[in-house]
C-alpha cells in the first residue's frame, strides 16, 4: 500500500528563517518531503505586539499513522527547537508543526484533528495548502479547497522570498 499525501502546516516567529529550515532538516530524516509551498509573512493572531509569523506547507510522505506523526515525530521536532507549550494558544513560537491533512482520513481525537479544523478559516494555511493540491477535496466536509474563500485571500500575506527555493533545495539532496 502506498503511504497517503501528508500536509504539514509550518509556522515560526521566532528566528523562522532559522528554525523553519532546521525544522524541514530534521523532519527530511524521518518522512520522504515531496512538495514545499511558497511561505508567507502573516501578521500573528490576535497579538499585535508580536513579531510577524512566517508560514507554509510541505507535502510528505509517510508509514507513520496519524497518532504516531503528531505526537512521536513533529512535537519532538518542535521541542529539539525550543518550542515551548504553555496556556497561551498564540504565544510566540520557535515553530509549529501541524497535520493539516494526512491522505483521506478524518480524525476528532483527543489532541489530534484531522483535517485542521484551521483550513477554511486562516488564509496562511489554505493557500499554500491549494498551491500544492488546487483539485483537493476535504474528506470531512467534501468541499473543494479551491471553492473555500481562505484559499484565495492573500490579504495580508506578503511571500516570504527565498524560502520556498531553500526548502526545495532540501528536497533535492
Amino acid at each position: 500500500m502506498t503511504a497517503p499525501d501528508v500536509y504539514i502546516a509550518v509556522g515560526s516567529n521566532i528566528a523562522p528563517e532559522e528554525n523553519i529550515p532546521a525544522a524541514v532538516r530534521l523532519l527530511a530524516e524521518s518522512v520522504r518531503l515531496t512538495a514545499v509551498s511558497t511561505f508567507y509573512w502573516s501578521a500573528p493572531l490576535d497579538r499585535p505586539e508580536q513579531a510577524r509569523f512566517m508560514n507554509g506547507v510541505l507535502r510528505i510522505r509517510t508509514d507513520l499513522d496519524p497518532r504516531l506523526l503528531k505526537f512521536d515525530l513533529l512535537r519532538p521536532i518542535e521541542a529539539r527547537l525550543g518550542r515551548a507549550r504553555g496556556a497561551d494558544r498564540h504565544a510566540p513560537r520557535t515553530i509549529d508543526l501541524d497535520i493539516a491533512l494526512y491522505g483521506d482520513r478524518v480524525l476528532d481525537e483527543e489532541g489530534l484533528r484531522v483535517p485542521d479544523p484551521d483550513i477554511g478559516t486562516r488564509p496562511f494555511i489554505a493557500l499554500p495548502l491549494y498551491e500544492l493540491a488546487p483539485r483537493l477535496v476535504l474528506p470531512d466536509t467534501g468541499e473543494r479547497l479551491a471553492s473555500l474563500p481562505a484559499a484565495a485571500d492573500s490579504t495580508g500575506l506578503v511571500e516570504a522570498a527565498g524560502m520556498k527555493q531553500l526548502l526545495e533545495e532540501r528536497i533535492q539532496k
